[in-house]
């Protein structure tokens, strides 16, 4: 009755399809002992995650300008480009950047500066972030734009923000009792919040939700959902790995 109408149910199928498959990996990653169980880690034990996630974060606007060069659509290089000056929101630098409201955030939490100058990536990390970049690259030459806002959309914003609602959880009482507001897990967990892509659209207030109105045009067939799902779960097993490293 709807593709008589033009056809809009036939548009949704594939976004559905993708959201399918996206619902269950993330099902997956939150069923990961470490985010499972954040609140039972030792607080030592739940800062030296962070110590090493900062450096995952530390790769953002890397994999956001890779992402830029390998699009081609004029909207989604505008949208890319916006949401990568976010992350530096003052060229007179009056304001923190993001990468300065992590360290932020990390102190309230009860990490040391000279923690945060003495850390250094393990070997796993140094490896994630390799397995990322290599991901990018590959996604950006071997499936175009979709290749890139698929990356773009769950490694920077879906993920983490389902990371951030986990964290809260065991964050939320530090910040509480420090009186003061989080500057970057907390703003990160909702602005960057999955929405699905059959409901995406560039009024979203969510970068998934803009970010997705662009990837739904490129998804037109089985084939273009296959390949978003592999993506997705290559992404995917390189971030649970990463978690791996901090399981007993």
């Amino acid at each position: 009755m709807a593709d008589r109408a033009g056809g809009h149910v036939t548009t949704l199928r594939p976004a559905l399809r993708a959201d399918e498959s996206e619902a269950r990996l993330l099902e997956r990653f939150t069923a990961h002992g470490v985010l499972r169980d954040v609140e039972r880690l030792s607080h030592d034990g739940f800062l030296d995650v962070l110590l090493q996630r900062r450096f995952l974060s530390l790769q953002f606007a890397v994999v956001y300008d890779i992402g830029i060069d390998g699009l081609t659509d004029p909207t989604a290089i505008g949208l890319v480009r916006e949401i990568l000056r976010e992350e530096y929101p003052d060229p007179a630098g009056a304001t923190p950047s993001h990468r300065e409201d992590l360290v932020d955030d990390l102190l309230t939490l009860g990490v040391t500066r000279a923690q945060v100058l003495g850390s250094r990536p393990t070997a796993v990390t140094a490896r994630v972030i390799e397995d990322t970049l290599s991901i990018m690259l590959a996604a950006a030459e071997e499936d175009g734009d979709a290749g890139v806002l698929t990356m773009l959309r769950f490694w920077g914003e879906v993920l983490v923000s389902v990371e951030y609602g986990e964290f809260w959880r065991r964050m939320a009482p530090s910040f509480a009792i420090a009186g003061t507001s989080s500057r970057f897990y907390h703003p990160h967990h909702h602005h960057d919040g999955r929405e699905p892509l059959a409901a995406a659209s560039q009024s979203s207030c969510t970068h998934s939700g803009r970010l997705g109105a662009c990837l739904v045009a490129e998804l037109a067939s089985d084939a273009d959902v296959a390949r978003f799902a592999a993506t997705e779960q290559r992404l995917l097993d390189t971030r649970l790995r990463f978690y791996d490293q901090f399981s007993a």
